[in-house]
C-alpha cells in the first residue's frame, strides 16, 4: 500500500497542526480560564444556572419546533408530512410551556437527567463486566459513580430541582475549562 502524498506533508499531519497551534497555546489557556471562571460562577448561583439551563433548551425546542413544521409544509408531497408537522408543534408547545412555566420545566429535566444517569450508570457497569481485568475496574468505577449520581438526583427530587441542572452545568464548564488549559500548557511546553 503506498502511502498519500498528502500524509507525508506536514502542513497535513498531526504534527504538523500541533506545530502551528504552539504558538497560540495562550488563548487555549485564556480560554479554558473563561470556561472555569464561567464554571464557577454557575456552581455559586445555581438556581440562576438552572433557568439559564431551561431558558436555553425551550429556545432550542420553540427553534427545532418551527424548523420542523417548516419541513412539514414543505414537503406535503411525502405521505406523511402532517407527522413533521405534529411533531414540530409538540416541540413548540413544550418550549413555550418551558418558557411560561420554568420551574416546572426545571422538574421534569431534573428527572429526565436522573433516570439518565441511572440507565447510563448502569450500562456503564454491565459494559465493564464485559471487558478484560486491566480496563474493567475503570469503567465499572465509572458506571456505578454514575448509577449513584442518578440516585442522588432522584432521592432528592423535587427538592433539589433548582440546583441540579446548574449544578452539573457548572461542573461540566469546570472540567471543559481545565481540559483547555492543559491543552494549553502542554502546547506550550
Amino acid at each position: 500500500m503506498s502511502a498519500n502524498p498528502q500524509d507525508l506533508d506536514p502542513r497535513h499531519s498531526l504534527g504538523g497542526a500541533i506545530e502551528r497551534l504552539r504558538s497560540r497555546w495562550g488563548w487555549f489557556v485564556a480560554y479554558g480560564a473563561l470556561c472555569l471562571v464561567f464554571g464557577a460562577i454557575a456552581l455559586a448561583m445555581a438556581a440562576v444556572s438552572t433557568l439559564a439551563v431551561v431558558f436555553f433548551v425551550a429556545l432550542m425546542l420553540i427553534l427545532a419546533g418551527a424548523v420542523e413544521i417548516t419541513i412539514g409544509f414543505n414537503c406535503r408531497d411525502w405521505p406523511s408530512f402532517f407527522l413533521w408537522v405534529i411533531s414540530g408543534l409538540f416541540y413548540l408547545v413544550f418550549g413555550a410551556y418551558a418558557l411560561a412555566q420554568p420551574t416546572t420545566a426545571a422538574a421534569a429535566l431534573t428527572v429526565v437527567a436522573g433516570v439518565g444517569f441511572l440507565i447510563a450508570g448502569a450500562v456503564r457497569i454491565w459494559l465493564g463486566w464485559q471487558l478484560p481485568a486491566g480496563a474493567k475496574t475503570y469503567v465499572v468505577f465509572a458506571g456505578v459513580v454514575t448509577l449513584l449520581l442518578g440516585v442522588l438526583i432522584l432521592g432528592g427530587w423535587p427538592g433539589n430541582t433548582m440546583i441540579v441542572l446548574g449544578t452539573l452545568f457548572g461542573v461540566d464548564l469546570i472540567f471543559y475549562g481545565a481540559s483547555w488549559i492543559g491543552l494549553g500548557l502542554k502546547l506550550r511546553g
